[in-house]
């Protein structure tokens, strides 16, 4: 792209790093930027890499620092992340019905959240990302686009709109629930001279060549950092929908489980559950029925909901999986005897944790048997 000049990371001591993005001339820029955020004109943007326990620390003196290390212009931009700048970088020019947009990325998920709803499971997320830091992966999403457009301010604003959707976008491609992480920052750097246009949404050729760019990006960041939603085992989903282990053991006993068995039924439980065959089965009738919650399944009315997920077929086939026919026919006892019947539990959510229960003690007892 004519705009911009170069752009190179700068490797340092201890797997740190800075990315570098110079300009062919002085651009406008509108961003959330620690240094020289909000309206300016530059053409130097960087990035600078921080440990990943930086928090305590003077980020204006140390933007200070690593700008004058590099002998950038006192006007440069400045970002930061603990994202390993030298291993996840990544730029490309981004084109759509002739209008080309450059994008660079720097990013790092694990403290991924989604927007709107509260932070949760710190402790778990900040142990994860200590985790992942020992093998030199880390976060944050860093974004600087560069329009071949002069925008106003309204423009430049509306092109927010493309950049952040995209982003949101680029996680969903990865197979991310979340949004986005709770540090992300983003930089729209547009030409200052010309006919200055206002619209630059989502159904714009720049809006569309800077979301695509994004997607792209954000991508190639994961893919380099080898990372990837965490999944989650069978017994964790149905936890997430409100199922108790009091729930589990009293449909365990209706079909005649005891406290003699009881360590056999959770051992048999923890391994079953965490079969990908069996939380693949749960994890599609989960996402099946918040579609159908949404009026989201093709075809189906206003209010309708999958006859397969509330007439026991789902929860057979579940059982099935695990204890063949066995399984299949506790299925029918539990829905006979409907021990949640009083709880708070939706018929869906029951009928899963029929099946699971119906599959676990078919086995168990086919194996005692034997």
């Amino acid at each position: 792209m004519k705009y911009v000049k170069s752009y190179e990371v700068m490797e340092e001591p201890n797997h740190m790093g800075t990315a570098v993005i110079r300009f062919s001339e002085m651009m406008e820029v509108l961003s959330s930027a620690p240094r020289n955020g909000g309206h300016t004109l530059t053409d130097t943007v960087f990035i600078m890499q921080v440990p990943h326990d930086y928090s305590d620390g003077d980020y204006v003196r140390d933007l200070e620092n690593k700008r004058l290390q590099y002998g950038l212009p006192e006007h440069a931009v400045g970002l930061m992340t603990a994202a390993e700048v030298k291993y996840v970088f990544s730029a490309t020019d981004s084109e759509y019905d002739g209008c080309e947009a450059f994008v660079a990325c720097t990013a790092g998920v694990t403290n991924a959240v989604c927007a709107g709803e509260p932070l949760t499971d710190w402790e778990a997320k900040s142990a994860r990302s200590a985790e992942i830091y020992r093998m030199l992966i880390s976060g944050t999403i860093n974004t600087v686009i560069v329009s071949p457009i002069p925008l106003t301010d309204a423009g430049k604003i509306n092109l927010l709109m493309p950049a952040i959707e995209g982003k949101a976008m680029g996680m969903h491609d990865c197979g991310y629930r979340e949004t986005g992480t709770t540090s992300d920052a983003v930089v729209i750097v547009s030409p200052v001279n010309g006919d200055k246009k206002p619209f630059a949404g989502t159904g714009t050729p720049l809006g569309i060549a800077v979301a695509r760019g994004i997607r792209k990006t954000l991508k190639e960041c994961l893919r380099k950092r080898g990372e990837h939603p965490e999944g989650t085992d069978t017994s964790t989903m149905l936890k997430n929908e409100g199922v108790t282990t009091d729930h589990i053991w009293e449909c365990a006993e209706a079909l005649g489980m005891n406290d003699d068995l009881k360590d056999m039924f959770y051992e048999t439980l923890e391994n079953m559950g965490a079969d990908p065959d069996i939380c693949s089965v749960v994890m599609g009738a989960l996402f099946c029925a918040h579609q159908a919650e949404k009026d989201a399944v093709y075809g189906m009315y206003e209010g309708d909901f999958p006859l397969n997920l509330v007439d026991g077929s789902m929860a057979s086939f579940l059982a099935s999986r695990i204890s063949e026919d066995r399984g299949r026919d506790r299925v029918t006892d539990l829905m006979s005897i409907a021990p949640l019947n009083d709880t708070q539990l939706a018929e869906h959510i029951q009928l899963l944790v029929y099946g699971l229960v119906a599959g676990v003690v078919g086995y168990i007892t086919g194996y005692t048997d034997e």
